[in-house]
This record gives C-alpha cells, sequence and structure tokens, in this order.
C-alpha cells in the first residue's frame, strides 16, 4: 500500500490509495483464448492455397461449371466421346466455380480457394479445445503444445491437398460435423452441413462413417446411448437425403458410391486411381498419420490421475489411422478427425502455457501478413500453371485442326484429358479424363501399363490422334504402317493414324 500527498480544500490528505485490481481478461479475450494460434495457421495455409492453379482435376470441374452457366447442367458427358454416362459429380461447387471465373477469372479462384483454406485452419486450431470447455477454451491443462502439435501435423498433412478441388470444402465440413458432435450443439446442425456436402464431394459418404465412429467411441466412454448421438445420425441422414433431393438428377450421386462398389468393372477402375491406392508405408504422410493416431491412443490409455481410461478414443483411433491408411486421399480426412483426441492426449503434460496476450498479438500480426503476402501473390502472378501439361503440342495440333474438332478422336493421358476439358469444354472429345467410365479407364490403365491386352485397347479407343508422354513405353510401339510419328513437343510425342498423316504434317 502507498500513501500520495492529495491538495484539497482543507490542505493535504495523506490517505492510502488502493493499487488498481490487475486486468482482467475482456470478453473477447476469454471467448476466443487461441485466436493469434488460429490467424497463423489460418494465414499460413491460406498462403499455401495461394499457389497458381495447377491441380488437372479442378480443370474439369471448373469447365463443368462454365457450361453450366451457359447451357445448362448436360445431359450427357460432354468431354469424351468414350462414354454417354455423367453424373455430374460436385456439381454445386463446380458452379461456385463457373460463377467465380465468369466474375473473377482465375485470379478470384485463387482468392476464393486461399479463403477457404484459412478458415479450415481456424476451423483445426478450434477442434483443439478441451471437450469439457467448449465456450472459451481456457481449461487448465490446456497448453502451447497441446495446440501446436495435432494443428501442425494436420497442416502438414494438408499441404498437398488444399487446391480448388472440391475435396477442399469437403475438409471443412468435415471439421464442422467433429465439431458439432465435440462441442454438443444442436444435432440438427448436421442436417444443412450433409445436405450442402453431397452436392460438393464425394467424401460425405466417408464423413457418415465418421460421425458413426466418433459417436461409437463417445458413447463407449461414457457407457451409455444418449438421444442426442441418435439424433445426430438421424440429422445426418435427413441432411443426405435433402441434398439428394437438391440435386439435377435425385439421388444420382448419392447412390453413385454404391453402384459404384457393388459393380465389379467399377471396383476394377478406381483400384487404377492412384489418390484412391494405399499412400504406402514409404510415404511420409503414412508415418505421420501413424503417429498421431499413437499419440491418441497414449491419450486414451494412459489416464490422467483420477481419470479413467477412454477405450472408446482407442477404438476410434484405430479406426481413423485404418481407414486413413486404405487410401491416400483419406489421410487428411483421418488426420483432422483426430485433432480432438490428440489434443486431448497431450493436453495432461507438461509443457509451455497458452500464449500471453501479446505473443498471440505477434501471431495475428504474422498471420495476417502471411494472408496479405497471398494476396498479392495471387494478384501479381499469372492464374494458372500450365507447365505439366503438353500446351505446346495441343497448339500444334490446334494449328492443324486435330485439336478440340468433333471429327478428331484424341487419345491421351488422364490428366491431359482434364486440360482439354478445360481448353475446349464441349469440343475436347477426348477418350479420357479422370472421370472416365469404367471400360475407358480399364483401357486406359492398359495403354499406360503395356499390360497384357493393349493392343486391343488401342484399336477399341478408335483413336485419330495420340497424343503420348515421350518417355512412357506405349511411345515405341506406335510406328508406321498404323501410325505417324508427327514430333516431339517438350515432353511429349504426337502421333496420328496413317489415315490422316497428311493434316499431321
Amino acid at each position: 500500500m502507498r500513501t500520495i500527498d492529495r491538495v484539497g480544500p482543507g490542505g493535504i490528505d495523506p490517505r492510502p490509495v488502493e493499487p488498481p485490481p490487475p486486468t482482467e481478461p475482456t470478453a473477447r479475450s476469454r471467448r476466443w483464448p487461441d485466436a493469434g494460434i488460429g490467424v497463423l495457421v489460418a494465414g499460413f495455409l491460406a498462403f499455401i492455397a495461394a499457389r497458381p492453379l495447377a491441380d488437372n482435376s479442378f480443370l474439369t470441374h471448373l469447365a463443368t461449371g462454365r457450361l453450366m452457366l451457359s447451357d445448362g447442367i448436360p445431359a450427357t458427358n460432354p468431354f469424351l466421346y468414350s462414354s454417354t454416362d455423367f453424373p455430374v459429380p460436385s456439381w454445386f461447387w463446380s458452379s461456385i466455380l463457373g460463377v467465380v471465373d465468369l466474375a473473377g477469372g482465375g485470379t478470384g479462384i485463387r482468392i476464393l480457394t486461399a479463403a477457404m483454406a484459412g478458415a479450415l485452419g481456424l476451423l483445426v486450431v478450434r477442434l483443439t479445445r478441451p471437450d469439457g470447455d467448449p465456450v472459451d477454451g481456457t481449461a487448465p491443462d490446456r497448453t502451447l503444445l497441446s495446440i501446436v502439435l495435432p494443428a501442425v501435423c494436420v497442416v502438414i498433412t494438408l499441404m498437398p491437398f488444399v487446391n480448388a478441388r472440391p475435396q477442399l470444402p469437403g475438409y471443412m465440413l468435415l471439421a464442422l460435423t467433429v465439431l458439432v458432435v465435440k462441442e454438443r450443439r444442436a444435432a440438427w446442425w448436421l442436417v444443412p452441413v450433409f445436405g450442402l456436402w453431397v452436392n460438393v464431394h464425394g467424401t460425405w459418404f466417408y464423413g457418415l462413417a465418421v460421425l458413426g465412429l466418433v459417436l461409437v467411441a463417445q458413447a463407449i466412454d461414457d457407457r451409455r446411448v444418449e438421444l442426442r448421438e441418435v439424433l445426430c445420425v438421424a440429422w445426418a441422414l435427413a441432411g443426405v437425403v435433402l441434398g439428394g433431393l437438391a440435386q439435377p438428377e435425385p439421388f444420382q450421386t448419392v447412390l453413385l458410391p454404391l453402384s459404384q462398389f457393388g459393380d465389379e468393372r467399377s471396383r476394377e477402375a478406381l483400384s487404377s486411381y492412384v489418390e484412391w491406392q494405399p499412400a504406402g508405408f514409404d510415404h511420409p504422410l503414412t508415418w505421420l498419420l501413424i503417429a498421431v493416431g499413437l499419440v491418441a491412443v497414449y491419450g486414451a490409455l494412459v489416464a490422467r490421475p483420477g481419470g479413467a481410461r477412454r477405450w472408446g478414443v482407442l477404438v476410434g483411433s484405430v479406426g481413423l489411422v485404418a481407414m486413413g491408411l486404405s487410401a491416400g486421399r483419406l489421410l487428411p480426412l483421418a488426420a483432422i478427425t483426430l485433432v480432438p483426441w490428440v489434443a486431448s492426449g497431450i493436453g495432461g503434460l507438461e509443457g509451455l502455457g497458452m500464449p500471453s496476450r501479446r505473443i498471440q498479438q505477434a501471431f495475428v500480426a504474422i498471420g495476417s501478413t502471411m494472408a496479405f503476402v497471398a494476396l498479392l501473390w495471387i494478384v501479381a502472378t499469372p492464374a494458372y500453371d500450365l507447365s505439366r501439361y503438353p500446351v505446346t503440342a495441343v497448339d500444334w495440333l490446334e494449328e492443324h485442326g486435330l485439336a478440340g474438332q468433333s471429327d478428331v478422336k484424341v487419345v491421351s493421358h488422364d490428366y491431359v484429358g482434364n486440360y482439354l476439358d478445360w481448353r475446349y469444354e464441349d469440343r475436347a472429345n477426348t477418350f479420357v479424363d479422370d472421370r472416365a467410365g469404367a471400360d475407358a479407364l480399364i483401357d486406359y490403365s492398359a495403354l499406360l501399363d503395356l499390360s497384357d491386352g493393349w493392343q486391343g485397347a488401342l484399336e477399341r479407343s478408335d483413336a485419330d490422334v495420340v497424343l503420348w508422354s515421350t518417355e512412357e513405353p506405349l511411345t515405341d510401339e506406335l510406328d508406321a504402317p498404323d501410325w505417324y510419328d508427327a514430333g516431339e513437343f517438350g515432353d511429349f510425342t504426337v502421333f496420328c493414324r496413317s489415315s490422316i498423316a497428311d493434316r499431321c504434317r
């Protein structure tokens, strides 16, 4: 206690002056105690997602969106001559891409992608909050490590996947699903989540599996099944039904997974997709997911003082790791879902406490700077990076009237087919892209691997032009008298069927 001399009407008044009370955290700081870390993660993911547009699957989604705006939803496949069936996948996302492209071109799409990646970063950090403290996240056992470790693991897993594909909003909707369950939000929120999800990306099917796994884990740990858990399943299914009704052809893509998994040829075709194959134990993301799963299991089995082992978390963690290891594109889904359990698993460990308000403000400044730099990068650089595509070869074909023509059938790699979709839209007239029919995909795999029966596959393709990577074995097999070698263009070689060789000179 200290005294000061105060001069008043009666002279000096040496009364003690109490020190001011300690500053209470504001309502905003209590509500968002991890805001700085969230902005930092969001800024970093936004910067990663701001790179030029290059993903091949995105090119076909954008081409679909453009056609939808100009001519409505196609009734048959407008890109491939090998297939007429066209269940428009991710039609809602394609329409968004078409609108954004019309308004802001590729630059606008890059801004949209970066913004959504940033929002996903905020959701990931939000998922690290302790289960019992959903409002302000200030539980005493929460440490900097319990936020940073799971967030960093998810960011590393997401880095190859944050692009303008519809999987990005799919990741966001998955995070929202986990958030609804974790924070015990009203179950009806799952209606709009799944209603939108079934029209955005096929990962909704795995979203239902993840939801069921998380709810089972919760019921095991609570040792009872609550009405709310049943409602979560019911509302999610209601969202799937409503979303299916909203599709251009009701339930067409909702029922697509069942038809694909139930058909032997479709299963064989799906197995040829690299991203649907296991990442393998030589892939670093495989070991990262395993490590994340082990941390979650550690938290479930090594009980804290006075705490019970969480057998449900153990079951759920093992299930999620198994799902992630089954296919490369499922790794991010598993990593995002594991975030709350990983954060809980290391929350009781001694470590750095939550950053001070000043440090949090520094994190906000750094994250905001990265987001601003990302915006400058988007505006100042070309929107597309087409370096992996045979742009020069297709230019030459176009000059000779051999590309974008209804009377010329082009056989090339699936990713080149996506490029032709984007460049020529309904005039692409190509054999495969990454959404071809089962028979075409099986024949394409034979051409790619030069496996038994490739000659029959080439004959069935009825190609007029073959545009193929020079280093691939098929290139050495195409020669006279059936094929005319028109020359090399960068990393690709152009062949014309001998009947139209005059047009290739």
